[in-house]
């Protein structure tokens, strides 16, 4: 009886061991996505927040709609304006979803002009491969 005792408890420890183990990798996976993820947007990291959040906070429908984002900071800034009986941490989170949002439209410009600039590269490189081509076949 003791050593039947002995061995269901032997098992329950080692199933909670393995289940504890699953459970750890699945986690470890988990934050390696996020840590993935996070350190892929080094301006989230630099600013704090993410567009996504940014848009929220200055309640904007359009990430890319540039008047309505100067309009909202400028009334969201004043509002929280301490001078005026406003809140500091707020005002400060308006002008950090400013600056965010600045970053990101820095960004798709950035990447529009990589694009550009690569498209222009493989039109200059087939125009080189087409005068080599006529060039040989002269010869």
């Amino acid at each position: 009886m003791l050593m039947t005792g002995t061995r269901i408890v032997s098992r329950a420890f080692g199933d909670a061991y393995r289940q504890a183990a699953a459970n750890s990798a699945a986690a470890r996976a988990a934050a390696g996505n996020i840590k993935a993820a996070s350190d892929g947007d080094k301006m989230t990291k630099a600013s704090g927040l993410t567009v996504d959040e940014s848009t929220k906070i200055l309640n904007l429908d359009d990430v890319n709609n540039r008047e309505e984002m100067v309009k909202k900071f400028e009334h969201l800034f004043e509002a929280n304006d301490p001078k005026k009986g406003g809140s500091h941490y707020l005002q400060s989170k308006v002008i950090r979803a400013r600056e965010r949002i600045e970053m990101h439209w820095a960004q798709e410009k950035l990447l529009a002009e990589q694009a550009k600039e690569a498209e222009m590269a493989d039109k200059s490189k087939e125009a080189v491969d087409k005068v080599k081509e006529e060039t040989s076949d002269k010869k």
